[in-house]
């Protein structure tokens, strides 16, 4: 924690927690957040999503195929191609939410969920804040290697379809916006720069 700023108080609007397979998972919880800037004596109040965090998955199917997904978003009410990604299992610390699980366990188990495939080999490439302004979510970017095929555990309300793209028909896909999905976005374009030096 940065020692200029000290919360005065937190309450909690909302927690989200969901039946899966694992049982019930606690997603995130938004909190109302009063903190103080000890610099300047000032109090700001926010809204805040409070998050244990996701692992994105870059299934490399060989050296110029990568896995996407199909599928439908309630909140952007379309059907988008995303890489594999999962909400790590989540535990109350205090007012934070905190993962329960290694992001690399994460990683393996979402994998192998959303698209039917063991990963031999899970690096972890990146981390990000997607959007830091509202959210503590970190995304932590693995690419997944040495793939066998396996089979799907989708949770009830998933539907899913998995189609490889070579890294040729992905330039196009995301010069042409046919590719939304930011996390999906900031890792392909982290694959398009260093891929050669992936492994050096």
């Amino acid at each position: 924690m940065d020692p200029q700023f000290r919360w005065l108080d937190v309450r909690t609007e909302y927690r989200e927690a969901r039946p899966s397979k694992h049982g019930e998972e606690l997603r995130w919880i938004v909190t109302r957040e009063t903190i103080l800037n000890t610099a300047t004596g000032d109090t700001v109040t926010r809204g805040t999503i409070r998050h244990p965090g996701i692992c994105v998955i870059v299934p490399l199917l060989d050296e110029d195929r990568i896995l996407l997904m199909h599928q439908y978003r309630y909140a952007a009410d379309e059907r988008l191609w995303e890489l594999p990604a999962g909400t790590l299992e989540g535990r109350l610390q205090g007012d934070r939410v905190v993962g329960a699980e290694t992001p690399v366990a994460c990683a393996a188990r979402e994998l192998q969920e959303e698209t039917g495939y063991k990963a031999g080999k899970l690096e972890h490439l990146f981390t990000l804040f997607p959007s830091p302004g509202i959210l503590d979510e970190k995304m932590h970017i693995f690419i997944a290697t040495d793939l066998t095929p396996s089979k799907q555990k989708l949770d009830d309300d998933e539907e899913i379809t998995i189609k490889p793209f070579t890294f040729k028909e992905l330039r196009v896909q995301l010069k042409a916006n046919n590719i939304k999905d930011g996390k999906t976005i900031a890792a392909l374009s982290y694959m398009m720069v260093f891929k050669p030096y992936l492994g050096a």
